[in-house]
């Protein structure tokens, strides 16, 4: 693995990146995996923050209170920061206001992602200095290969 998971603090909330499989195109070829900010409230339960939509109808939602997998298109998660529970007012108020491109062939929720994680530094809710979107990208596809290969 390229990045090591954050040790989140007793008493805080794990931010997770998890990434989704979206099937193929109709040559074969796999869509870029779905990639969301997940804050891990409860047990597995927790809020996904994510871009939903598709070219030209990209809107970021905001789920709570949902388990963390889907097992049947779940393919690896890795922990990137963490968040006090009295901060995550000012998390949600910071990633409603992320921008999201449309009609953008090359633009994804995993530059949405990497934008966000930019803007949570920006209001201090720690996210690993070392996590950057090439080593990020990095890590996911070990995970993808990992779930590959029957290790997670």
């Amino acid at each position: 693995m390229v990045l090591t998971p954050v040790q989140v603090p007793a008493g805080c909330f794990p931010i997770e990146v998890v990434q989704f499989w979206r099937g193929q195109n109709a040559s074969g070829q796999p869509f870029p995996l779905h990639w969301v900010i997940f804050v891990r409230t409860c047990g597995s339960n927790g809020n996904y923050y994510h871009v939903l939509g598709n070219i030209d109808t990209f809107t970021v939602v905001i789920e709570r209170n949902k388990p963390q997998r889907n097992a049947h298109y779940w393919r690896g998660d890795h922990t990137i920061g963490f968040v006090a529970p009295q901060h995550l007012g000012v998390l949600e108020a910071a990633l409603w206001h992320v921008p999201v491109v449309r009609h953008d062939p090359t633009w994804n929720t995993q530059r949405w992602v990497n934008e966000a994680l930019r803007t949570l530094r920006s209001v201090n809710i720690f996210v690993d200095p070392e996590v950057t979107m090439a080593k990020l990208q990095t890590q996911m596809a070990c995970l993808l290969e990992a779930w590959e290969n029957g290790e997670i």
